[in-house]
């Protein structure tokens, strides 16, 4: 119990290592959230076990519901540090937005920059996660973007926008388009003056549409396609046939 444990620098070096429960905390709420975890993970017996025996005799037991509030925290500090100190010092981002049904049929949209650092870093945040209860129409997704924008402090700073191939997407950048002139701006239109011509470039995802285009292609092959995975359902519904 009183023998040294060392750690291994990359170098070669050796420092003392001791064991810390607030970084094992912090450690265990992101590898929660990185694979998807549920928090009752690490309240069994079964974790206990193989922590102990594998890694650390010394690991204490924490709970869900601390795991539950260190979760939190986590998130409100990495919230706090992307809108306070990293975002302010980006000149220009790039966003990819998209929408999608959970499994409780709940409907989610998240706002992801894409920006280099001062380092010349390329990176990515997820700086929107919301929760969509009113209809999916162009000028609900404008105002859910801008919302999350507003909030970070982005409005003059976008570059791009991608967005998947669909109507309601295309109007919503055109609600869009006006609140995001403020790093590219605008041209007045040579023939009516008392036009526009934003800069902000709007790129249609091109997986969406090579996924579009083919949909339409199987949607033509239907009578064969329909065929064959009879025919391999038909194999594949009992052990006898597939032998």
């Amino acid at each position: 119990m009183v023998q040294t444990r060392l750690a291994l620098y990359p170098d070669g070096s050796y420092r003392n290592w001791e064991y810390k429960l607030d970084v094992a905390r912090v450690e265990l709420c992101r590898l929660i959230a990185r694979l998807d975890l549920p928090l009752t993970i690490a309240d069994t017996n079964a974790w206990d076990d193989y922590i102990q025996r594998a890694h650390n005799p010394r690991y204490n037991r924490v709970s869900r519901f601390t795991i539950a509030r260190d979760l939190s925290k986590l998130y409100n500090e990495k919230l706090h540090h992307l809108k306070n100190i990293v975002m302010p010092g980006v000149s220009s981002v790039c966003l990819t937005s998209d929408i999608w049904s959970g499994n409780a049929k709940e409907d989610y949209i998240t706002v992801v920059a894409h920006y280099i650092t001062a380092d010349w870093e390329l990176k990515k945040s997820v700086i929107g996660f919301k929760l969509i209860e009113v209809s999916h129409n162009g000028i609900n997704i404008a105002e859910c973007i801008a919302g999350v924008l507003r909030d970070f402090g982005l409005l003059d700073k976008v570059f791009s926008v991608s967005l998947d191939k669909v109507s309601a997407n295309t109007t919503a950048m055109l609600t869009l388009t006006p609140m995001l002139d403020g790093y590219l701006g605008f041209d007045v239109d040579p023939i009516d003056p008392t036009k526009k011509i934003y800069h902000v470039v709007h790129q249609r995802c091109a997986c969406h549409i090579i996924n579009l285009i083919v949909k339409s292609g199987l949607k033509r092959l239907q009578l064969y396609t329909e065929v064959f995975r009879t025919a391999i359902n038909f194999l594949n519904s009992s052990n006898q046939r597939i032998a």
